[in-house]
């Protein structure tokens, strides 16, 4: 599948600020299954911007604005490629061995971190996922126990936005039920290590199947599980299915602290909003003269101090106006 991404995000804040310092997780990876043809990122206001690799490999850009401004905006265009994933879980040969000794390199996808928690109920569900895929006498195979978590979360929780935030542990989705693909990523990440399966976090996106799946408009999360045979393998269960081609993928990491799209801080009093929009479409061909990456500059102003200060005259004048107006 040829697909085009177009990731749009505008964060305002209502006073100005400087001094922003940001770093964005928006290139798709280079993979086996996934080929990253193209990469484009537009920023107002003007700045220069770096790239380079974190300690998964994931592709960061960062940058920097130190003049005063209200907005910052930022367009991520991606041209990828990707392949076919005819995972068939319950084929696999894996089994499960719950003592089982983990390369270093697996260790960080084992530990309870961030979001992903223990708790009594965790262990209680992760021991009803393991009674499901357990047949008398015959060992359990580790494709059919992440098919059968698949199937709990599938079952007993609920997509909902506003119920909960990118910080939340999973103790809130066990305890409301309910949840978005943060949380559903989450939860099924946790039941694997409580399990002793490594399992990390993937970041990315879907390309729309209306039909079938929640969570396509914005940025989508999902889990790979490590399979001995085959290597990570990735699962969604937000939509209860193996990542398909239409997936792509842009970071990995332990849980969303590691893979944040955009992340920063600034200097100032203003409050921040932001938007994300995030359109794909299927492409029948390969575009020509394709950059393999570029940055551009987009159109958002800064402000210099003397700007500021006629406005706040203006705005004092505007005041002044008013309680005349009341007085009278």
């Amino acid at each position: 599948m040829l697909l085009s991404i177009k990731h749009t995000t505008d964060l305002v804040y209502d006073d100005y600020i400087n001094e922003s310092v940001m770093e964005l997780r928006m290139a798709p990876r280079q993979e086996q299954n996934q080929r990253r043809l193209s990469f484009s990122i537009d920023i107002g206001p003007a700045t220069s911007v770096k790239s380079y690799f974190d300690w998964l490999g994931n592709t960061i850009h960062a940058f920097s604005i130190n003049a005063l401004h209200d907005r910052i905006q930022i367009i991520a265009t991606s041209i990828v490629e990707t392949e076919s994933r005819q995972h068939k879980l319950e084929h696999f040969p894996d089994v499960w061995l719950p003592d089982a000794n983990f390369d270093y390199t697996l260790c960080d996808f084992l530990l309870f971190d961030g979001a992903i928690t223990d708790s009594p109920l965790l262990q209680d569900l992760a021991a009803g996922v393991l009674a499901q895929a357990t047949t008398r006498n015959t060992p359990v195979k580790l494709g059919n126990l992440v098919l059968a978590m698949l199937r709990l979360i599938d079952e007993k929780f609920e997509y909902e936005k506003g119920i909960t935030r990118a910080s939340s542990p999973i103790t809130e989705i066990l305890a409301h039920g309910k949840g978005v693909c943060q949380d559903f990523t989450h939860l099924m990440i946790g039941l694997a290590r409580a399990l002793n399966i490594p399992a990390r976090y993937v970041s990315g996106y879907i390309h729309p199947d209306r039909e079938r799946l929640r969570g396509y408009t914005q940025t989508h999360a999902w889990v790979e599980v490590f399979f001995p045979s085959m290597g990570w393998v990735g699962v969604d269960p937000t939509n209860n299915c193996v990542v398909g081609e239409n997936f792509v993928k842009v970071a990995i990491g332990r849980n969303f602290q590691d893979v944040p799209p955009n992340k920063g801080v600034y200097k100032g009093k203003g409050e921040e909003t932001i938007d994300v929009v995030v359109d794909s479409m299927e492409l029948k061909s390969v575009p020509t003269e394709l950059a393999a990456e570029r940055s551009g500059v987009l159109n958002v102003p800064i402000y210099e101090g003397s700007y500021l200060k006629g406005k706040e005259q203006h705005r004092e004048q505007q005041q002044q106006e008013q309680q005349e107006q009341q007085q009278q």
